[in-house]
């Protein structure tokens, strides 16, 4: 009965479907949890933040086609005479015509949704790519390599700290360098605690690709460990190298996917259809809703508008959330929140060490014996 309860309450509860999180730099609101029972229920006929709806384009582009729907439809109602008997009537042309409309509207909605779902496919694929190969591997990288200097070769704070940092750092100048906020680098690195003042000075002077030349400090750290004589064995630096280029690599990946887009013909030929369909939808619809409502046919009027509203609606939703998809770096309330992903590479590290300070106390005794 509980678990019944409990999936009732996420389901309709008036809590928020989402968790919105401000960032401790820039302070902006971040999307970082949803809940999808809520997205699921009829609740979902609530719920605008954070979803497409919010987006200004879709709107517009409703209205747009509305226009287009009623003024098809005003001069069909105007000349949909009942009692007309003329061969060249707008009464018989429609007639005649109805069928052969309604049938070339589904072949243009039938192709549009094949050519979207290829679309819509190659951008959540490059989305995923993005999160994992990119954000989740720098991550990875930065974490193991902060676990493998302490536990075998130094448990030098200051080593150990400017290796979280740098990771933190090549996440977050990502963000930074979609955003535009480049000019800026030095007052967030500095709020953030993720560089010193000298550190920005000497990353500025690279001027290409920060988040992924700075993997070059990680490379120097390990280097001079080598040199030192703390790295006990080549072996071992392999392995540590290793991270530190799994790391540039990650980097890399999202800087790839973010600067070289799906071809742009294709994108251009599936809005091209998307709005060619939506238009040749509304004006179908359109004289088809003007001799509906001549006749007085209610049903079929609401079917028509209907038809007119849902279709263009759900299209040009699914192209403006590719859009999104294809940049999630740029600061919207529901892309990656990059100070949140940041921070839990800090918190991680952290949490690594205090573990690795805290074993088992026959571990202990092993490393006595």
């Amino acid at each position: 009965m509980s678990s019944l309860a409990e999936d009732l309450s996420q389901a309709y509860g008036s809590d928020s479907h989402a968790t919105f999180v401000k960032g401790p730099i820039t302070e902006n609101d971040c999307m970082t949890d949803y809940q999808p029972l809520k997205l699921s229920s009829l609740r979902i006929f609530t719920l605008k933040r954070g979803t497409i709806l919010m987006n200004p384009v879709l709107l517009s582009e409703q209205i747009l086609i509305t226009i287009v729907f009623l003024a098809c439809a005003a001069p069909v109602w105007y000349f949909f005479k009942k009692e007309a008997t003329d061969d060249v009537s707008v009464r018989r042309f429609i007639r005649e015509q109805e069928n052969k409309m309604r049938a070339f509207a589904m072949i243009m909605t039938g192709l549009a949704a094949f050519l979207l779902s290829f679309y819509t496919s190659t951008c959540v694929g490059r989305w995923w790519a993005m999160r994992t190969n990119g954000v989740g591997a720098i991550k990875a990288a930065t974490v193991d390599l902060h676990l493998l200097l302490y536990q075998m070769v130094t448990k030098d704070n200051q080593v150990l700290e400017a290796v979280k940092r740098y990771g933190q750092a090549s996440l977050m100048l990502v963000f930074i360098w979609r955003q535009q906020e480049l000019g800026n680098l030095k007052e967030l690195m500095m709020k953030g605690k993720l560089l010193t003042e000298e550190e920005c000075d000497l990353l500025i002077k690279c001027k290409h690709c920060l988040h992924e030349t700075i993997w070059a400090w990680q490379t120097a750290i390990v280097t001079s460990l080598y040199k030192q004589g703390q790295v006990q064995s080549d072996q071992l630096l392999s392995l540590l190298l290793e991270k530190c280029t799994e790391g540039r690599a990650a980097a890399q990946c999202i800087h790839t996917h973010l600067a070289v887009r799906v071809p742009m013909q294709y994108v251009h030929l599936l809005g091209f259809l998307v709005k060619t369909h939506n238009m040749i939808l509304a004006v179908i619809m359109g004289l088809l809703f003007g001799a509906a409502v001549r006749n007085a046919y209610v049903i079929l009027c609401i079917q028509l508008f209907a038809r007119t509203l849902i279709l263009p609606f759900l299209f040009n939703a699914i192209l403006l959330i590719n859009c999104d998809l294809a940049d999630p770096f740029n600061g919207g309330e529901t892309d990656f929140p990059g100070e949140i992903y940041q921070a839990g590479i800090g918190n991680d590290c952290k949490g690594i060490l205090t573990t690795s300070k805290n074993v088992p106390n026959w571990l202990k005794e092993e490393e006595s014996a």
